[in-house]
């Protein structure tokens, strides 16, 4: 470590030990990490002095793709409020995120999305005003909408959508990818959408859905076939004994993505493990490819989950909806148990 560095750090240790029991003082430090209102800009250069920049991060600590694609969302909206530029970076917590660089860059953002506006990393550290994104600025959204971690009112979808639309685009890899692989399921016959999430929901954690049993689901699905013409059936899952039950019980009309990672205990796959290239890159496109199926799809059938909540953000966001919509809700648990990876 640098001389300067350590200069910084003991300068840092004195300068709390001086205020320790400064009250006002202590408060003022501990709410600049967790007061939403409370802006701090850094002023990395001067060729940018007309944009404010909301430099928006992933929460981390084991968030998935689309709670991580949720929360980016409502920042957005508090953003707007502010008058400021988003560009996100998601990072090394980010569960996704691959040790080297994939599809030309380290931003694990950038290997699924454009920047919103076109900016790049070198206009953020040449810009005049930069401010970080907290976690709390996302939750102060959706309490203002009053609903859970899961559950969203029309209005905040809609508002969701509206900054989806606004903001969010495949990058032309990633674009291509997803249209080539989609093609063969949607070719004009109408689909029905299904998403059976297993794996760590099946351990019931704290403030995570309920989970709904593949029985519940399959008898939605046959309730949905006989009230609207299907086709077919598109299934998303994480859990391999799915597959095997929606093929046993719909012969010939079940497609799926076969070279998804799939789980049979109650570990989420994204926190697995694999020798296959680019592991987390493909985990995280596998449930991104998911999800634009699932809002290609003419009817949806599915439980509370972020997958779905997204799918349903992008169809409303592309002007569409579903023509038939069941949406399995058996609450949320609510017995202490702690998420673990």
């Amino acid at each position: 470590m640098s001389g300067n560095k350590w200069k910084k750090r003991i300068h840092y240790v004195l300068k709390a030990a001086k205020h320790f029991g400064d009250e006002p003082y202590m408060d003022f430090f501990l709410e600049r990490e967790v007061d939403p209102l409370l802006l701090e800009f850094k002023q990395n250069g001067s060729d940018i002095p007309n944009k404010k920049v909301m430099l928006i991060r992933e929460n981390g600590n084991g968030w998935g793709f689309f709670a991580e694609v949720r929360a980016m969302l409502a920042k957005m909206v508090f953003a707007e409020r502010f008058g400021l530029t988003p560009y996100v970076e998601w990072g090394k917590t980010f569960l996704y995120t691959e040790k080297q660089p994939v599809n030309g860059t380290k931003n694990a953002f950038e290997y699924y999305f454009r920047q919103p506006n076109g900016m790049t990393k070198q206009d953020i550290l040449e810009s005049s005003y930069v401010t970080e994104s907290k976690s709390a600025q996302g939750v102060i959204i959706e309490r203002e909408f009053k609903k859970d971690t899961y559950e969203m009112t029309a209005e905040y979808q809609s508002k969701l959508a509206e900054m989806y639309r606004k903001y969010i685009k495949l990058n032309e890899t990633t674009k291509n990818m997803i249209q080539n692989d989609l093609k063969d399921i949607f070719d004009g016959s109408k689909v029905l959408g299904v998403h059976f999430r297993g794996t760590d929901y099946k351990a019931g954690y704290q403030n995570h859905p309920v989970a709904v049993q593949i029985e519940q689901t399959i008898a939605q699905v046959k309730k949905s076939l006989e009230e609207k013409i299907f086709q077919k059936i598109f299934l998303a899952t994480d859990e391999k004994n799915a597959v095997e039950r929606f093929e046993k019980e719909f012969p010939g009309k079940v497609f799926y993505f076969q070279d998804v990672y799939r789980g049979e205990g109650n570990t989420s796959v994204a926190f697995s493990k694999s020798d296959r290239p680019e592991h987390h890159y493909r985990l995280g496109y596998e449930v991104l490819r998911d999800m634009y199926a699932l809002a290609s799809c003419d009817g949806l059938v599915a439980g509370l989950s972020q997958v779905v909540n997204c799918a349903r953000i992008v169809k409303e966001s592309s002007g569409e909806q579903y023509d038939t919509l069941c949406i399995i809700n058996n609450g949320i648990n609510v017995n202490g148990k702690q998420f673990t990876k």
